[in-house]
C-alpha cells in the first residue's frame, strides 16, 4: 500500500454503488441535534455510523458489484492522487494486521508559500504505518495509525513529528442488550487558511493545528419485536486542538488579537432513543431525549444543549413519505456575548426515493434558535454517474465540528472518513485548510455537491464547496471574524495498466475572511502510481499551488516534486 492510502483521506467515489445505497437508504429517519449528531450504531445497522464489515455484508447481500474504475484519493501533501488497493485478506480471517514503511522526497521551490523571498528545501518524510481491522463475533472494527516524521534539509526549524489514526470499533458485551462503541482520530490543517480545501500542503509549523477526538459510548439496546427498538446509553468525547507555536504565540492576529490560541473540551452526554418498526405500516416515529454538558476552554465553558423531540414520517404513497418533527431545546454558550436558547424544534419537508439507490431528503425548519432548510440526496443517473448533495446550517466551533465528525461518518477498510448521508469523502474540519481556524461560536452554512462518472477503466468527478461562518459568541481573549468560501473541483483517474494508475487535478477556489481579506487559490496536480512488486508501490507526482489574498503582496506559488515508495509486510 502506498503512502498515498494512508496519509491522505480517501476520495470513495466509487462506493456509492447499488450495495452502497443501502447504507444511504439504512438510517430511516433523519433526526439532527446534539452533541453527537449521530447516535451510535445499533448492531446491524448500515447507516452513518456503521462499521465496514457491516456494509460490506449488507452490499453482498443486496447484490451490489463494485465499478473496476480506478479510486481516486487525496495523497501527500493533499494532493489527489490513485494508488492499487491494499492485498486482500485470507478467506474468514477475523483480525487482518498490515504494517508498512513508506518513504517520500518532495522538492520544493517555495517551502512557506511566499509572494517574495522564495526558498527551497527538500523534505524526507517517513511514515511507519499500522492498519488492523477485525471482525469478530464480539468486535468489528479498523484502525489506522500513520505518524509522519518530517525532516527538512535547509530548514531543520520545520522538523515535526505529525500524528495521524482513524480508528471505530464496536464491541459486543451482552449480545442484543450491552455495546461499547469507540471512535478516535487525528490530523493536521493550517491556522490561517487560503489553501486548497483538501489540503495539509507544506506550510510554517507556526501555522498549523494537531486536532486529536476520542469518543467513548457504553449503549443499551432492545427491540420489542416490529413494533418499537429502545436504545439509551452514555456517550464521552474529548476534542483537543493545540498549535507547535504553542499557546499564546499566535501567528496571526485581528486588531491586536490572536486569531487562534489552543483548545479542548469535554463533553458528557447521556442520551435515549426510540423508533418505530413496520408494525404500524405506512407511519414511523422517532422520539429522542438528549443532554450533553461541556467542561472546555472558551464558548463550551460550562456550556449545555439539551432537547426532546419526535419525528414523524407518513408515506403517502410508494417512494414518498412527510416528515414532521417537533419538540423543544436549551443551550448555552460562554462568550461575548453569552448565547442562551430557549424555545421550539419543528421541521416539515419529505422524502423521495427514486429508487433502491437513489433518495432526496428536504426539510425546513427551527433548531439551534433559528430557520433554517437542510438537503440530503444521493441520486443514480444512468448506471455510471452519481449526483451527491448536501446542504445545512447549524451552530458550531471548529473544536465541536472535530468531535462531530467522529459521529457522522463512517470509515472504509483503509480507516478513512466517509460521509454516508451523501456518499461525499469527509475531508472537513481535520483535512480542510480553505477558511482560518477560530475559537467562536459560529453560525455554519455548509453546502457540498459533486457528480461522479465511472467507466471501465476510469473514474472523473466533478466537485463543489462552500462554507459561510458568521461569528455568534466571541471567546474571551481572541479575534472573531466572517468568512466564506467557494470551490470546484475536477479529478480524472485512468487506469495506464492493471498495475499502473495516472491521475490528474484541478481545483480553483476563492475566499473572504476577516483574516487575510478577498483571495484565491488554484491547485494543479498529476501523479503516475505503479505496483513495482505485490506489495511495494511507487508514486511519482508533479503539482503547483498557486495563491493571493489581500494581506500578502503579489501571488505565492509552491512547485512540487514528489517521489514516494510504500512496502507494507
Amino acid at each position: 500500500m502506498s503512502d498515498l492510502h494512508r496519509q491522505g483521506f480517501w476520495f470513495r467515489y466509487r462506493s456509492v454503488s447499488a450495495g452502497a445505497a443501502l447504507l444511504l437508504l439504512g438510517t430511516g429517519l433523519t433526526p439532527t441535534g446534539g452533541a453527537l449528531a449521530q447516535l451510535p450504531p445499533l448492531p446491524g445497522d448500515t447507516g452513518p455510523g456503521s462499521l465496514p464489515s457491516t456494509r460490506a455484508a449488507a452490499a453482498a447481500e443486496g447484490g451490489g458489484v463494485a465499478s473496476t474504475a480506478p479510486e481516486i484519493r487525496l495523497g501527500g501533501f493533499g494532493f489527489p492522487t490513485a494508488a492499487l488497493p491494499p492485498q486482500p485478506s485470507e478467506p474468514g480471517r477475523r483480525w487482518t494486521v498490515t504494517p508498512s514503511i513508506g518513504l517520500q522526497l518532495l522538492g520544493t521551490d517555495n517551502v512557506f508559500q511566499t509572494s517574495n523571498n522564495r526558498h527551497s528545501d527538500l523534505i524526507t518524510t517517513i511514515s511507519p504505518a499500522l492498519l488492523v481491522a477485525a471482525d469478530t463475533p464480539r468486535f468489528q472494527g479498523v484502525m489506522n495509525y500513520a505518524p509522519n516524521i518530517q525532516i527538512y534539509a535547509n530548514t531543520p526549524g520545520q522538523n515535526r513529528v505529525d500524528q495521524r489514526f482513524n480508528g471505530q470499533g464496536l464491541a459486543t458485551v451482552v449480545p442484543d442488550l450491552l455495546y461499547l462503541d469507540i471512535r478516535g482520530a487525528s490530523a493536521m490543517q493550517t491556522i490561517t487558511g487560503g489553501f486548497a480545501p483538501e489540503s495539509t500542503v507544506v506550510t510554517d509549523r507556526r501555522n498549523q493545528i494537531q486536532t486529536t477526538s476520542l469518543q467513548i459510548s457504553p449503549y443499551l439496546t432492545h427491540r420489542f419485536g416490529d413494533m418499537l427498538t429502545v436504545q439509551a446509553g452514555y456517550a464521552f468525547q474529548y476534542v483537543d486542538q493545540s498549535t507547535n507555536a504553542g499557546q499564546n504565540q499566535a501567528v496571526t492576529t485581528v486588531n491586536g488579537l490572536p486569531a487562534f490560541v489552543a483548545q479542548h473540551f469535554q463533553a458528557h452526554e447521556v442520551y435515549a432513543v426510540g423508533r418505530t418498526g413496520p408494525d404500524l405500516g405506512r407511519l414511523a416515529l422517532e422520539g429522542r431525549l438528549i443532554n450533553t454538558q461541556y467542561i472546555g476552554t472558551g464558548v463550551l465553558d460550562g456550556a449545555y444543549r439539551r432537547s426532546a423531540s419526535v419525528e414523524t414520517r407518513y408515506a403517502l404513497v410508494r417512494g414518498f413519505s412527510a416528515l414532521v418533527e417537533g419538540g423543544y431545546e436549551q443551550q448555552r454558550y460562554a462568550g461575548t456575548p453569552g448565547l442562551h436558547i430557549d424555545g421550539p424544534i419543528w421541521s416539515v419537508g419529505m422524502r423521495v426515493d427514486f429508487s433502491a439507490e437513489s433518495y432526496l431528503v428536504a426539510k425546513y425548519g427551527r433548531r439551534d434558535g433559528f430557520d433554517s432548510a437542510t438537503l440530503r440526496a444521493s441520486l443514480s443517473l444512468g448506471g455510471r454517474t452519481r449526483l451527491s448533495a448536501n446542504y445545512e446550517e447549524r451552530l458550531s466551533t471548529s473544536a465541536m465540528r472535530a468531535g462531530d465528525l467522529l459521529s457522522t461518518t463512517t470509515l472504509d477498510e483503509l480507516g478513512n472518513p466517509i460521509d454516508l448521508a451523501t456518499g461525499l469523502p469527509s475531508v472537513q474540519p481535520f483535512a480542510s485548510s480553505f477558511l482560518g481556524v477560530q475559537n467562536s461560536l459560529v453560525r455554519l452554512r455548509l453546502a457540498s455537491a459533486a457528480i461522479v462518472q465511472s467507466w471501465p477503466r476510469d473514474t472523473i468527478a466533478f466537485g463543489f464547496n462552500y462554507q459561510e461562518q458568521r461569528p455568534i459568541s466571541v471567546a474571551t481573549g481572541t479575534a472573531a471574524f466572517e468568512q466564506r468560501g467557494t470551490s470546484g473541483t475536477i479529478t480524472w483517474a485512468h487506469e495506464l495498466t492493471p498495475r499502473t494508475i495516472a491521475t490528474a487535478y484541478l481545483q480553483y477556489g476563492v475566499f473572504s475572511t476577516g483574516l487575510l481579506g478577498d483571495g484565491d487559490v488554484v491547485t494543479a496536480s498529476l501523479a503516475l502510481s505503479h505496483q513495482l512488486q505485490p506489495r511495494l508501490l511507487g508514486t511519482l507526482q508533479v503539482a503547483t499551488n498557486s495563491r493571493s489574498d489581500a494581506r500578502n503582496n503579489g501571488r505565492a506559488t509552491q512547485n512540487i516534486i514528489l517521489l514516494a515508495l510504500r512496502q507494507s509486510f
